[in-house]
């Protein structure tokens, strides 16, 4: 008997043990789904909310660097040009 065999006999045999649990305590894994699925859920919008948030503060202009490496927060004034020409 190889070694691939015996492996993938006492995952198989592991597999028939899970099944007959799951059958058995068919509430404690159905609760246990949930929480999962739950965990899943929320951790997903996070990183969704915090992707968005981030694309959006690289399209802002929050903070400018002034002649003298200070950083203002003050937002930035565009530059007046006339829009007429006279």
């Amino acid at each position: 008997m190889t070694a691939a065999i015996a492996i993938k006999s006492a995952l198989e045999l592991l597999g028939i043990c899970l099944l007959i649990w799951g059958l058995l305590h068919e509430k404690k894994l159905i609760a246990f789904e949930q929480k999962v699925w739950r965990i899943l859920y929320v951790n997903y919008k996070r990183y969704q909310r915090k992707k968005r948030y981030q694309k959006m503060q690289a399209t802002r202009d929050f903070r400018v660097v002034n002649g003298k490496g200070a950083v203002s927060t003050a937002p930035r004034k565009k530059e007046r040009t006339p829009s007429h020409v006279a």
